[in-house]
């Protein structure tokens, strides 16, 4: 009995925590992260701050939470693509389409995350400094990727940190002008996207 009166106790803590969760999304998805406060949660779902406090130490805590947790669930989609070894182009192109398809899927949350110079989210999306590479594992799918293809004769010799960082960052830019501009319809998206990886990969095919 003991155990399962711990176990109804904890089903309960994480239900009230993402209650919490779900009230700061809304908040955010409205008014990004700037708009976000302990005062604004306790309005939308009824809690007292010394609940919401007792799950998180303070709004930045929260704001921590749904980073890496929307951040990671948009690059989950890049993992879940299997490595291609015949065609490292093919497999680039589609980790990088499940990626557009998730950002789009959660415009709001993106742009939150995305577009946010705090330093504890850009900790946890800063892709640019030299040496990146080494700490994340998503430039490290995508170096790892091109690095094929330049084995294979496909790609032209390159820096594969600088190169994975120029993709990542161009597929962003289309990504976030897509989300930004709103309304465009699915087939002009999917013309865009097909444009934006063959001028990539003809920018990275070896020459003759």
């Amino acid at each position: 009995m003991r155990l399962l009166g711990r176990r109804r106790q904890l089903l309960k803590q994480e239900e009230v925590k993402e209650n919490i969760l779900d009230a700061a999304r809304k908040v955010v998805a409205e008014e990004g992260f700037q708009g976000l406060s302990i005062r604004k949660i306790t309005k939308l779902i009824d809690y007292s701050p010394g609940i919401i406090y007792h799950y998180f130490q303070n709004k930045q805590a929260i704001i921590e939470a749904l980073v890496s947790e929307g951040y990671g669930r948009i690059l989950t989609s890049i993992a879940s693509v299997p490595r291609n070894e015949s065609q490292p182009e093919a497999e680039i192109r589609e980790a990088f389409v499940k990626y557009i398809r998730a950002a789009l899927a959660a415009p709001e949350e993106y742009k939150a995350f995305l577009l946010n110079d705090n330093p504890s989210i850009l900790a946890k999306t800063s892709l640019l400094a030299k040496g990146t590479m080494e700490r994340s594992r998503t430039l490290q799918a995508l170096g790892s990727g091109i690095r094929r293809g330049v084995e294979m004769g496909k790609f032209a010799p390159c820096d594969l940190e600088l190169t994975a960082q120029i993709l990542w960052t161009s597929v962003f830019g289309l990504t976030i002008k897509i989300i930004i501009e709103g309304n465009i319809p699915q087939e002009q998206i999917d013309r865009l996207i097909d444009q934006h990886f063959e001028l990539i990969f003809h920018g990275l095919m070896a020459r003759d």
